[in-house]
């Protein structure tokens, strides 16, 4: 009995950049011997059919090989089209895919037709990529027959945005007994995914008494500042975004064959840059797209930031809407990027003050800007009572405000949600989680374990020894920036088991066993790992973490031994307190005993230290 010989490619599951669509997968049933081609996206938006193929322009290329003793070409760059209501027509043809003679495509190395295929049993493997150019005019080298080998795609960002890869589809003979993995005369599934990235950067503020208007961005470290938004390579010498005009892609499959099964990166493509294009050192969004005032400032008109991550201030590209995304190309490698801006604050109390800061300056660390096809990042800064700008740009040992905090927020639209909230101080640190999607959260819920790390040129930092996770209260207060926590850990009037109750009344408490530093891989959404060595990341155990609490990161980043001096403050308690932990004098020489009659001066003892510096992060978990 002859058995049935079908590999429908019956899902060609196509993936957006933005996260309305993705791959999905669904079988077709075939009853006779030959190979098809179907097209399939069972995914959010639902795209199946003529649906899905126009997403592809009608059209992809397709390089299959199958291995006996040797690695042979069954499909050498075949031109596939989708022609509709012809399912079934021929026996080639099962979903209206049809390879069979198809227009004879150039770089082809010894086809003159494209002839019917059919599974040969006495392989051991065949192996299927893919690509499609959407409709657009960039061009591709021929696939090569060799897995192994890359093949290049050279356009206009345009043209790219237009182009779809598949990842490589390996089916293995049955007695090859791969888990998990399809065997021949199984429906082969090509997914495709677009070649190119997405992303968008936003802003809100948290300042108190403050509203933030008129942000300029600087396009370079010593640039000069416009209202387009822009972030810039910190290595500026080494630019790694391709130029406006014409760039080359390479696409390969560095994470192929048996032995490689079990890994997360399986047949995966991966896209780079060709190191001989044109390059420049930033990368430039929109205009901001300003909002309503939040109290009585004097200055009329919708020009200030907003005030949470939910509903973010966005850059905005011309024509386009607050919250889209703008087309990036690829850069698996990574860059250390700069946001520098300035920016004016002004008193919500109707007053009509202002305040310049000028250079207040965040990074995100190469580790979270490893951009991959298909994928759509979201950066989202929060600008916080702790910013390092400089309010006279020629008193330059004077920064301040505080340290800016920048919240970076990876979205990705394939495969799931990567969110990273960087808080730069010196150091920066940053927050992430595998799980929570923050401009709907506004931070984080007791469902993420939450992952840390700390910088200050974009190189991580070991925090081993120096790192605290804090609960933060304080009575009828439901929330808290950074410079009250530094306060508290500066100034506080008890230290007792590691909790400060700071002067200004927060109480910082220690909470038991929440860190581990002690791992060498930091997870991705995407299924790979970031190698790092110990002690460069914490990960907070959400087991640990409340709803509705709030939370404080603390890396003691301190040089030296801090000078720690007791103070005393006259005070007047109330009638029938007690008075024990007062002193009768400003010199704590005598404690006070009994209770108070209301009228007495008594001096409460309070500590300060100087010279400690610390990097702080505001964690907050959703109720």
């Amino acid at each position: 009995m002859k058995k049935s010989l079908f590999f429908a490619t019956a899902l060609i599951a196509l993936a957006s950049c933005t996260s309305d669509e993705f791959a999905g997968d669904k079988e077709l049933v075939t009853n006779n011997d030959a190979i098809t081609i179907g097209s399939f996206a069972n995914a959010i938006t639902r795209a199946s059919g003529a649906e899905a193929a126009a997403l592809l322009n009608n059209n992809f290329v397709v390089e299959g090989i199958k291995t006996v003793s040797t690695v042979s070409e069954v499909f050498d760059n075949y031109n596939v089209n989708y022609i509709m209501n012809s399912a079934g027509t021929t026996a080639s043809n099962s979903a209206n895919w049809e390879y069979v003679a198809q227009a004879i495509l150039t770089g082809k190395t010894a086809v003159t037709e494209q002839t019917i295929k059919y599974w040969d049993y006495a392989a051991t493997q065949y192996d299927f990529w893919a690509y499609s150019l959407g409709g657009g005019s960039a061009t591709v080298t021929s696939l090569s027959p060799d897995a192994t080998a890359s093949y290049t795609i050279t356009g206009n960002k345009t043209d790219l945005s237009k182009v779809f890869i598949s990842d490589l589809t390996t089916l293995y003979a049955a007695s090859a007994n791969v888990t998990g993995k399809p065997v021949m005369g199984d429906v082969v599934n090509l997914s495709f995914r677009s070649l190119v990235t997405k992303a968008r950067i936003g802003f809100y503020e948290t300042i108190p008494g403050y509203s933030i208007k008129s942000v300029q961005f600087y396009p370079s470290a010593n640039g000069t500042p416009s209202t387009t938004a822009a972030l810039y390579a910190s290595s500026e010498a080494l630019p790694s975004f391709p130029a406006s005009g014409t760039s080359t892609y390479t696409v390969s499959f560095p994470t192929i064959g048996k032995s490689n099964a079990s890994n997360a990166d399986y047949n995966k493509a991966h896209v780079t840059f060709d190191a001989s294009g044109t390059k420049d050192s930033k990368i430039v969004f929109g205009e901001l797209s300003y909002g309503a005032k939040h109290g009585s400032e004097k200055t009329s008109g919708d020009i200030w930031l907003r005030i949470n991550s939910a509903s973010p201030t966005w850059a905005v590209e011309t024509s386009a809407t607050a919250g889209d995304y703008s087309i990036i190309m690829p850069n698996e490698d990574g860059e250390v990027l700069t946001l520098k801006v300035d920016y004016t604050l002004e008193s919500t109390d109707g007053s009509g003050e202002t305040i310049t800061v000028h250079g207040a300056t965040a990074l995100i660390p190469s580790q979270y800007t490893q951009w991959k096809s298909n994928y759509a990042y979201t950066y989202l800064f929060k600008i916080s009572d702790n910013t390092n700008g400089l309010t006279n740009p020629l008193v330059t040992d004077k920064e301040g405000l505080y340290p800016i905090t920048l919240d970076a927020v990876v979205v990705g639209s394939q495969d799931g949600t990567q969110e990273t909230i960087t808080t730069v101080a010196t150091p920066s640190i940053t927050t992430y989680s595998l799980t929570s999607d923050v401009t709907t959260n506004n931070e984080y819920t007791t469902s993420d374990d939450i992952y840390v790390t700390a910088s200050t040129d974009g190189t991580l930092m070991n925090m081993t020894g120096k790192a605290t996770l804090y609960d933060v209260t304080k009575a009828s207060v439901t929330s808290f920036t950074e410079a009250e926590v530094l306060a508290a850990l500066t100034s506080y009037s008890s230290l007792s088991s590691g909790t400060y109750i700071g002067r200004n009344g927060i109480s910082l408490a220690p909470v038991a066993s929440a860190l581990s530093l002690n791992f060498t891989t930091l997870p991705t959404v995407d299924g790979r790992t970031i190698s790092i060595s110990a002690g460069e990341a914490a990960l907070i155990d959400k087991s640990k973490l409340t709803a509705g609490h709030i939370y404080a990161f603390v890396f003691d980043t301190t040089s030296g031994t801090p000078t720690t001096e007791d103070k005393y403050e006259a005070v007047k308690p109330a009638n029938g307190v007690d008075v024990s932990s007062y002193y009768t004098d400003a010199t704590g020489a005598t404690q006070a005993t009994g209770t108070a009659d209301g009228n007495t001066i008594y001096y409460a003892k309070y500590t300060v230290v100087s010279n400690a510096t610390y990097g702080i992060k505001v964690i907050k978990i959703k109720s």
